[in-house]
């Protein structure tokens, strides 16, 4: 099954050479439209969009922009309603009607140009833009948005064009999500979600924002309490943490909701699961403390799993987890471990032992050949080994601590970048693993190495200068040398 993070890469590939791609609803039965990149809009790609589409091309833009070009809201326009915010539309200022594919190619491209001024553009036009939410698909899952996003992560101006897609089976209507698939089989264009592309920003960025940290006494030891708010849900969520390892004991995660809506440390809080915790030997206990059910359940998901990641845990034992939480733990790339007994936390075993899976903690796995890159690596002051990783592997974008096992034996510790290099190349090059190693300077080119991602760091970052890829680099240097140390 190919997964988000492969559908949502495959989409960007396709948006930074110029080809149109099928963006799909959350729902099967929600309508589909053809997206195209505004900075790539040829005339030919513009023809597709009137041929299959509704005949209504949108550009999507950041609100920023929106006031930038001075383009007022519709008159008359209820976003309440349909829940898109069009602006007055436009036409680039220019020779022809403006209706012509290459007419709307060309207003298209000077949307997406950032030295356009207001009178570039003669109102009204045969171009609508659309005002997008500000946190994109995380505020709202609709078609501007998700263009907006996607054209974002490609590293592209954040301007794109969609059109609904026309239905083969019945031309009166739009096509569903289940048809878009078909449809785009037929003409050979990538699919993606929304929801993809809401759960790649969920797996390569990080959303929660640390509210606290403490350390009190139970009758289990030290446990350590650390709150988190989602930046996107807005829930509260605290890990209670029995920080005492044995040997390679899997780590036990058990899922609690908190009755009590006062913001205090009770000793009596989430008892029963701490007790189920201590007595498998290591793990935390995830309290959700102000859920009100209003949060779009996989940004509550990836919450969890955000919370299990930020606990340093690549592949937990997971208990009172629902189905799609374990699911979200797949596409953020992380693993599952399971006890060979289920933890009880009824209140009635807290004397019971539980038996551990053999082997510990399960990495995330990389062999290859090292290639030769374009010498950035060196050029940054970090010793480099790349790996080039197929379209198909699962492996989430972003900067991870782990270690290179080498041909003679040795292991080196290193500080992993995988995806398309953004400061560079925004995300239509190559998609590597960009192995920093530590303390090593030998020659690696032609090499087979294995590489473990032990914990996933941060996402992909676009930086505004070398300098500062230099500094964040850097700083992964140092807590790679902390993390890897504890192991």
């Amino acid at each position: 099954m190919v997964c988000p993070t492969t559908r949502v890469q495959r989409a960007l590939s396709d948006l930074c050479a110029g080809r149109p791609i099928v963006l799909t609803g959350t729902t099967p039965t929600q309508d589909a439209h053809i997206v195209l990149a505004a900075e790539k809009a040829s005339i030919p790609a513009v023809a597709f969009l009137v041929r299959y589409g509704s005949g209504l091309i949108c550009a999507a833009l950041p609100g920023a922009e929106c006031d930038r070009l001075r383009l007022p809201d519709m008159v008359g326009a209820d976003r309440g309603n349909t829940g898109t915010e069009y602006t007055v539309s436009v036409d680039a200022v220019g020779p022809g009607t403006g209706i012509s594919a290459a007419d709307r190619a060309r207003t298209l491209r000077l949307l997406a140009d950032s030295t356009s001024g207001p009178d570039a553009f003669s109102r009204p036009g045969h171009v609508q833009p659309v005002r997008a939410a500000r946190l994109g698909v995380l505020e709202r899952r609709g078609a501007a948005e998700a263009t907006v996003d996607l054209t974002a992560i490609a590293g592209l101006p954040r301007a794109g064009a969609f059109s609904a897609l026309v239905s083969e089976d019945d031309p009166t209507a739009i096509a569903t999500s289940r048809e878009a698939e078909r449809i785009a089989a037929e003409h050979g264009l990538c699919v993606v979600s929304v929801e993809d592309i809401a759960i790649y920003l969920r797996a390569t960025q990080g959303h929660l924002q640390t509210r606290f940290t403490v350390v009190r006494e139970s009758e289990h030891g030290q446990v350590h309490c650390t709150g988190y708010r989602s930046a996107v849900s807005g829930i509260d969520y605290v890990a209670y943490s029995l920080d005492r390892p044995i040997g390679h004991t899997t780590a036990l995660v058990c899922l609690d909701i908190e009755d009590d809506p006062a913001p205090h440390l009770s000793p009596n809080i989430a008892a029963a699961s701490l007790a189920a915790v201590a007595a498998h030997g290591y793990g935390t206990v995830i309290v959700v403390r102000n859920h009100d059910g209003v949060a779009h359940p996989s940004d509550v998901d990836a919450d969890l799993v955000e919370v299990v990641r930020e606990c340093g845990y690549t592949a937990p034992a997971l208990h009172n987890f629902a189905p799609e939480t374990r699911t979200m733990m797949w596409h953020f790339g992380l693993s599952i471990g399971e006890p060979l007994e289920a933890p009880d936390n009824s209140g009635t075993g807290a004397g019971a032992r539980h038996s551990v899976l053999p082997g510990g903690l399960e990495s995330r796995r990389v062999v290859g050949q090292v290639v030769r890159g374009d010498q950035r690596g060196r050029e940054l002051g970090f010793r480099t080994a790349n790996v080039e990783l197929a379209e198909s592997n699962s492996i989430a974008d972003g900067v991870w601590a782990g270690r290179c096992f080498l041909v003679d034996g040795s292991v080196v510790a290193a500080a992993i970048s995988v995806g398309r290099r953004p400061t560079f190349y925004g995300r239509g090059g190559l998609r590597l693993l960009e192995a920093h190693l530590l303390d090593f300077s030998g020659d690696l080119y032609g090499a087979v190495i294995e590489v473990h991602l032990d914990q996933w760091m941060r996402g992909q970052t676009t930086f505004a200068s070398k300098e500062e890829l230099i500094a964040a680099l850097s700083a992964d240097v140092i807590r790679t040398r902390a993390l890897i140390a504890d192991r």
